[in-house]
């Protein structure tokens, strides 16, 4: 299983984590993905994933991780609560971040956070200020640490995500205006992430993904 892979995704399980593992693959990536133990991998491995079982709340099981699938770049979409309650947006990224800085100190790194992190919370308008507060102060931690890591960082902030069908465009922006449309597809978030991953020129830098304006 030391086997080097393309890409190690924590948060693969979830919906936009499927859909950038579905366009890793067709990019002709190679793919680890960390799950825990009572996820079904059945699909991830029928399509070909190395799947890694631990939880992202163990550092351990990160640093294990990054040793099994040997990874040319990290990609973490960990957010909400596990079934006890707990929210994993700080924990569990700030140890995938700590457990990457200590396998390779310069491994290139996306974290995929959300739309009013730290300088964007009071664009937010106050509604959804205090129905994302919680998430949002976590998420925020997770980016600043990862920032001033020596990690190849780069942190990719997605508007309100949908289930509707990708159209394969999508807006990158640096500076947050209130008269875009904050929502757009799981898949196109993931084909962002994707791009800006592979793209030497996005590292660094902080990425707003919104929906494509254009027809």
């Amino acid at each position: 299983m030391n086997q080097p892979h393309d890409i190690l995704i924590f948060g693969g399980s979830g919906k936009t984590g499927r859909h950038l593992i579905d366009h890793a693959l067709q990019a002709g990536l190679s793919v680890a993905c960390m799950l825990r133990p009572e996820r079904d991998a059945s699909a991830l491995l029928e399509l070909g994933v190395t799947v890694i079982r631990g939880d992202a709340f163990a550092l351990a099981d990160c640093e294990q991780a990054l040793q099994l699938a040997a990874p040319r770049a990290v990609v973490s979409l960990l957010g909400g609560k596990n079934a006890a309650g707990r929210r994993i947006d700080a924990i569990g990224n700030l140890n995938v971040i700590n457990a990457a800085q200590s396998w390779q100190s310069d491994l290139p790194f996306v974290l995929l956070t959300s739309v009013g992190c730290d300088e964007q919370f009071e664009q937010l308008p106050p509604n959804v200020q205090q129905a994302l507060r919680e998430a949002l102060i976590a998420k925020t931690e997770a980016e600043r640490q990862l920032r001033a890591s020596p990690l190849n960082w780069r942190i990719v902030r997605p508007g309100g995500l949908n289930d509707e069908a990708g159209t394969g465009r999508y807006a990158l922006i640096q500076t947050l205006t209130a008269e875009r449309k904050m929502y757009l597809s799981r898949s196109d978030a993931a084909l962002a992430t994707l791009a800006i991953l592979r793209d030497a020129s996005k590292a660094q830098q902080v990425w707003t993904v919104l929906a494509s304006e254009s027809t």
